[in-house]
C-alpha cells in the first residue's frame, strides 16, 4: 500500500449506472408464508442478502410483473425510523439462484460491472463518505425516506477495477476472520450456557440425586431462601434521574452497569453528595449481587467487582451474600442459568414492562453446595468466561481494523499496490 494521487479514480452520479427498480407491490397478508423466496428487509439492512436460510416467501401468481433480484444488484432499504439508518445497502452477490424483493427495498442495476465490481460495490457504499452524503437525504419527521431522485444525484468515487478487486480480496480476508471469530464465540456461549446448566443440576462428582424447590440437584446440596443466604437485600434508588446526573460526585450504577453474569464498568453515572446522602440505601462494596429490577434486563444478575467509594444504584436490587453460606458469584452463575431466569420470571410482574419485588425474591430458592463445591463450579464456569473474553477482545480489534481499512481504501487516502 502506499500514496497516489486519485486522478485515475472516476466519478459518476449513481443514476448514471444503471436502473432503479422497486420491490413486491400489490400483496397483502395472505399472500406470504410460502411460495417464492424474497430477500427481507433485514438481509438488506443487515448486509445477509446470501443467506437463503433468512429469506422469507410469497405466493407468485405467474401473469404477474414482479422484479427479480440478480448478481450485481445495489439493494436499498428505503425508510427507516432514524436519519442515521436511511439507506443501508447491500449488493446481491449470488449467481445460483435469484430471489424476489421485499416492498420496503428498492433495487439498482448497474448497466456495466466492468465498472464496478460486485463485492467492492458491498464495502464502497457502507464507508463513511457515503454515509455522510445519504443522511441527508432523509426525509419525514416520525418515519424517514429514501427518494431515488435525490440518491441518484449522489456521485461515486471508485478506483481502477483492479483496484477495487485488491481491495475487496483484503476486506473479505478481514470479513471472514470477524466471522470465524463470531462463530467461536457463539460455540463458547453455547458450551457456557450447557455447562452452567449441567453444574447447576449435577454438580461436580455427585452420583446421587434427589428432588428439591428448585428442581433436581445433588443429595448433598441443601436449599434456602435468599433472604437466608444473604445480610441486606434491598433496593436502590427509584425515580426520575436525567436531571440528577453531575459531571462528577458519586459513582451511580444503572441497569446498563448489569449483563447475566457480568459487570460492565464502562458507561458510569454520577450523582452529587447531598443527592446521594438523601436518597442512599446502601453503599456497594466488593462482592455485592446486583439484579435489574424493572425493564427489557429485569432479573440479569452480576457481581460487583470492587467497592465503588460512596456508590448508589438505580433500578436495582442489592443482595449481600453470608459469605460463610453463599459465594456471591454462585448466586450470579444460579440467577443467569436457565432456572434462575425461569423462576425470575414467575416471580415478575408488569408483562411488557417486568418488574421483580423485592420482597417476592427474599423468599426465593436458591440451591446451596459446600462453599468448596461452589468455588469449583465458578472455577470451571471462569474458565469458559475468560475464553470468551479473549475472543471478545480479538473480534473488537478486528472490527477496529476493518473500519481504518475501509476509511483509508475507499477514500483513496491509501492505496493498494496491484501487480
Amino acid at each position: 500500500m502506499n500514496e497516489k494521487p486519485l486522478e485515475d479514480w472516476k466519478q459518476i452520479p449513481i443514476g448514471d449506472l444503471g436502473i432503479f427498480f422497486g420491490g413486491l407491490t400489490g400483496k397483502t397478508t395472505k399472500d406470504f408464508g410460502e411460495g417464492s423466496a424474497f430477500l427481507t428487509y433485514m438481509q438488506v439492512y443487515l448486509q445477509k442478502t446470501s443467506q437463503k436460510e433468512a429469506v422469507d416467501f410469497v405466493v407468485i401468481d405467474g401473469h404477474e410483473k414482479q422484479n427479480k433480484v440478480v448478481y450485481g444488484d445495489i439493494l436499498f432499504t428505503t425508510s427507516s425510523e432514524t436519519p442515521d439508518e436511511i439507506g443501508m445497502t447491500d449488493v446481491f452477490l449470488e449467481s445460483d439462484w435469484s430471489p424476489y424483493l421485499n416492498s420496503f427495498c428498492f433495487g439498482l442495476r448497474v448497466r456495466d460491472n466492468s465498472l464496478l465490481y460486485p463485492p467492492f460495490t458491498k464495502y464502497l457504499l457502507r464507508g463513511n463518505k457515503f454515509r455522510e452524503k445519504i443522511r441527508p437525504l432523509a426525509q419525514g419527521s416520525t418515519r424517514f425516506n429514501l427518494s431515488k431522485g435525490n440518491l441518484a444525484k449522489i456521485s461515486l468515487l471508485f478506483p481502477p477495477l483492479t483496484e477495487q478487486k485488491k481491495i475487496a480480496s483484503i476486506l473479505t480476508s478481514v470479513d471472514e476472520v470477524i466471522e470465524k471469530t463470531q462463530k467461536q464465540i457463539d460455540k463458547l456461549q453455547d458450551l457456557k450456557r450447557g455447562t452452567i446448566n449441567e453444574l447447576l443440576t449435577k454438580g461436580i462428582g455427585n452420583t446421587e440425586f434427589k428432588e428439591s424447590e428448585v428442581g433436581k440437584i445433588p443429595k448433598t446440596w441443601e436449599v434456602k431462601k435468599l433472604q437466608d443466604c444473604c445480610e441486606l437485600i434491598t433496593n436502590g434508588y427509584v425515580g426520575a434521574t436525567r436531571e440528577i446526573y453531575e459531571e462528577n460526585g458519586v459513582p451511580y450504577l444503572l441497569c446498563q452497569n448489569v449483563r447475566p453474569n457480568h459487570f460492565v464498568d464502562e458507561v458510569f453515572k454520577y450523582i452529587s453528595y447531598e443527592f446521594h446522602q438523601k436518597n442512599k440505601r446502601s453503599q456497594l462494596l466488593e462482592g455485592d449481587v446486583l439484579t435489574v429490577q424493572t425493564g427489557a434486563g429485569n432479573g440479569d444478575t452480576c457481581v460487583v467487582p470492587k467497592k465503588y467509594e460512596g456508590s448508589n444504584c438505580h433500578a436495582l436490587i442489592v443482595s449481600r451474600t453470608r459469605k460463610e453460606i453463599l459465594n456471591p458469584h454462585f448466586l450470579s452463575t444460579f440467577m443467569a442459568s436457565d432456572r434462575g431466569k425461569n423462576r425470575i420470571e414467575v416471580i415478575s410482574t408488569g408483562g411488557a414492562h417486568p418488574h421483580l419485588n423485592t420482597t417476592e425474591l427474599r423468599k426465593e430458592y436458591v440451591p446451596v453446595p459446600t462453599l468448596q463445591e461452589q468455588t469449583e463450579i465458578i472455577k470451571v464456569i471462569k474458565a469458559i468466561e475468560n475464553s470468551l473474553i479473549k475472543k471478545n477482545s480479538k473480534l473488537v480489534q478486528t472490527q477496529s481494523l476493518k473500519k481504518s481499512l475501509m476509511q483509508d481504501l475507499l477514500t483513496g487516502k491509501v492505496r493498494v499496490q496491484v501487480n
